[in-house]
């Protein structure tokens, strides 16, 4: 199964310039999940530094974080906007980057669902470019739909 950029848009609260998955490319839902997110050169939050763009690597481990969520939020469905599901990132652990992401680059980004207990849900998640893996984390989610 996959997810259209307004499939992903009716599922998560972010908007440009603060959405980081342009579409989902396989999903087993409440399992695992693979998108997209390509960096373009306009993006007002690219850091240029010494002639070389690149993204920001704590938006990159927030992109993972946003497809965990669709990951959990997709059986949910599209709710009301007075009842969207609230939700966070709340714990980062043994994140590592081997690469830098730059600008005009696609990330291909997966999550798998390790564990979860109540409302916490913790996905072991990595980011790819051009078959290279970039960087890797184990994510806890908070969820309450």
């Amino acid at each position: 199964m996959s997810l259209s950029h307004e499939q992903v848009q009716d599922l998560l609260p972010h908007r440009y310039p603060f959405l980081f998955v342009d579409k989902v490319t396989k999903l087993k839902s409440g399992h695992s999940i693979e998108g997209t997110f390509r960096i373009m050169t306009d993006h007002p939050f690219i850091n240029r530094v010494g002639g070389v763009s690149v993204f920001p690597a704590t938006l990159v481990v927030e992109a993972l974080g946003q497809l965990a969520a669709l990951c959990i939020r997709y059986p949910q469905g599209a709710p009301e906007p007075q009842q969207r599901a609230q939700g966070f990132l709340v714990r980062i652990d043994d994140c590592s980057f081997s690469h830098q992401v730059s600008v005009e680059e696609e990330l291909l980004l997966t999550a798998s669902l390790v564990k979860q207990f109540s409302t916490l849900y913790k996905f072991d998640a990595r980011g790819f470019v051009d078959h290279r893996m970039v960087v890797k984390a184990s994510l806890t989610l908070y969820l309450e739909f």
